[in-house]
C-alpha cells in the first residue's frame, strides 16, 4: 500500500526502514524519501508517524514527526520571483 504518494513508498518499505534501525518519520525520511515531494509530508506525515510507533512498539507522540522546515506550504516560483526582500 502506498503511504507517500509524492514519492511512491509503500508501508511496507517503511517498516523495512524501521526494522534497519530508523527510529522515527526524519529517520525513514532520510532513509525513503518520505515527505520530501510536492506537499512535504502533508499527506503522509500522519500515516508515517503511526506506522514507525507502530514497528517499535511506541506512542505516536514519542515517535514524533517530521521537522517542519519553511516553506511551510508550496509556492510557485512566480510567487517566488515576485516575492519582496527585505
Amino acid at each position: 500500500m502506498i503511504i507517500c504518494r509524492c514519492e511512491e513508498v509503500t508501508a511496507g518499505a517503511i517498516r523495512t526502514a524501521a526494522r534497519a534501525g530508523a527510529q522515527g518519520p526524519n529517520q525513514a525520511k532520510s532513509f525513503l524519501r518520505t515527505g520530501m515531494g510536492a506537499c512535504q509530508g502533508r499527506m503522509c506525515g500522519p500515516v508515517v508517524s503511526e506506522i514507525m510507533a507502530a514497528a517499535h512498539g511506541i506512542s505516536v507522540e514519542q515517535a514524533g514527526y517530521y521537522r517542519i522546515r519553511p516553506p511551510l506550504k508550496p509556492i510557485t516560483v512566480g510567487e517566488l520571483a515576485e516575492a519582496e526582500i527585505d
